[in-house]
């Protein structure tokens, strides 16, 4: 065991540029007001008050989040009142989400519950980007309009949008 023949196991230190892969742990005794953000890995077991953004979230049993979380990948197994945004989305069978998930993949375990929407990561990038009007649809539209009297423009709102307990022109009212 002490001989001078046996072979020592070399210990070498972390360098300064390798990052190490502890995820900082919101214990279920702490409670959080206001926003969490980091760029690594962070399990929470206790209570956020805010929005939080990391690169891999872990939400355990005992947690509770009410905020928007945003995150490469997010695990849940407590619950969350807000929108969630990640890549990849685990849902276990303990948590509880109400708000809207956006995602790549989304994994849904049996009993876990879920009151909201999901949508795909790459539809709700399309839809927050504005769409380029057709010139020729616009085109057309503008001469329709200037030909068209006043009479027929207010007709064509109110067909296109009738208001309540109106019926729309030409149909019985209600």
């Amino acid at each position: 065991m002490f001989s001078k023949d046996s072979k020592d196991v070399e210990i070498t230190p972390v360098k300064a540029n390798q990052k190490q892969h502890v995820p900082t742990i919101i214990s279920a005794s702490l409670r959080i007001v206001g926003n969490l953000i980091s760029d690594g890995d962070v399990q929470i077991d206790g209570i956020i008050d805010g929005n939080v953004r990391s690169r891999t979230l872990t939400i355990g049993e005992t947690a509770t989040i009410n905020g928007e979380v945003e995150a490469e990948t997010v695990r849940i197994h407590g619950s969350i009142t807000g929108q969630i945004k990640s890549k990849k989305v685990e849902l276990g069978s303990t948590a509880k989400v109400v708000g809207d998930i956006i995602h790549s993949i989304l994994t849904v375990e049996s009993g876990a519950y879920l009151e909201g929407n999901c949508r795909p990561l790459d539809s709700a990038r399309k839809d927050a980007e504005p769409k380029p009007a057709d010139p020729s649809k616009t085109e057309a539209l503008a001469k329709a309009l200037s030909k068209s009297s006043p009479e027929t423009v207010t007709a064509a709102s109110t067909l296109a949008i009738p208001d309540k307990g109106q019926a729309a022109p030409g149909k019985p009212g209600g």
